[in-house]
């Protein structure tokens, strides 16, 4: 296969690029908050070389001057990031059509990392944060068929807290869509699958992010009904996605479901 002369990029670029595989979509004021940079001013010179290198691709609405611009991977990223062995080569090679994904599903994968930032900025001295996208978890046989959006591991002072985490927004509002991965996390639990492939560790704890409140309040019961119909240890925690918007450190944002 033809390869095109691969104009050079610096370290920092290397590391948005990665970003890009593992989130597929991001703008720049959450690069910002990423690089803890006072303006986004060095992030603008980044992307748009980025861009006319052919690295990546941006997405504007031409609409509404006011909606951030998005970037999704391009076809030239393909020849760096394969290089690294954990990258999907299937996807690599599909990075032509990611600017034309669905913009519920666009939107979907940027609040992912907006959740992402959030673990960061919760991150204590000493500790150390594993966020694993569906991208990274390809492969991987001892997680459940329908992968959640992310695994989190927290690892602090010799002890380390599992997530599994799944963003319930507009693509994937439906109520059936929440029924069916609870109990999809309860049968998992109950075939004994997770116990099998992880010699017996703890089932992670489940952490659910939904629209609104409503969505919350509805979830809340359901999840309390059918946590008590099986004898396994499993926790599940809930938040909007307006209160992860509107965090601050200092408060915890999870309601146990109970």
């Amino acid at each position: 296969m033809f390869k095109p002369i691969l104009l050079p990029i610096t370290k920092t670029q290397k590391i948005i690029l990665f970003l890009l595989y593992k989130f597929r979509f991001i703008t720049v004021l959450q690069l910002q908050k990423y690089f803890h940079h006072k303006d986004t001013h060095r992030i603008r010179e980044w992307m748009t070389d980025l861009k006319d290198k052919g690295y990546s691709s941006v997405i504007v609405d031409d609409s509404d001057p006011t909606v951030s611009h998005i970037f999704c991977l391009a076809t030239n990223a393909r020849y760096i990031l394969e290089e690294d062995e954990n990258c999907d080569k299937n996807f690599l090679k599909r990075l032509h059509k990611e600017k034309d994904i669905k913009i519920n599903s666009r939107n979907h994968f940027l609040f992912l990392f907006d959740i992402y930032l959030y673990f960061l900025s919760r991150k204590t001295k000493g500790s150390k944060l594993t966020f694993l996208t569906q991208q990274d978890l390809k492969g991987y046989d001892f997680f459940p068929k329908e992968l959640p959006d992310a695994y989190i591991a927290v690892e602090k002072k010799g002890q380390t807290d599992k997530y599994f985490l799944d963003l319930f927004d507009e693509s994937r509002k439906h109520l059936g869509v929440i029924r069916f991965t609870t109990r999809k996390y309860i049968k998992f639990v109950e075939d004994g699958d997770w116990q099998a492939n992880t010699k017996n560790s703890p089932f992670p704890t489940l952490l659910y992010v939904v629209q609104n409140d409503r969505r919350k309040k509805y979830l809340m019961k359901y999840g309390k009904y059918k946590l008590s119909k099986t004898f396994e240890d499993i926790s599940l925690y809930v938040t909007t996605q307006d209160t992860v918007r509107f965090s601050n450190d200092k408060v915890n944002i999870w309601e146990k479901v109970e």
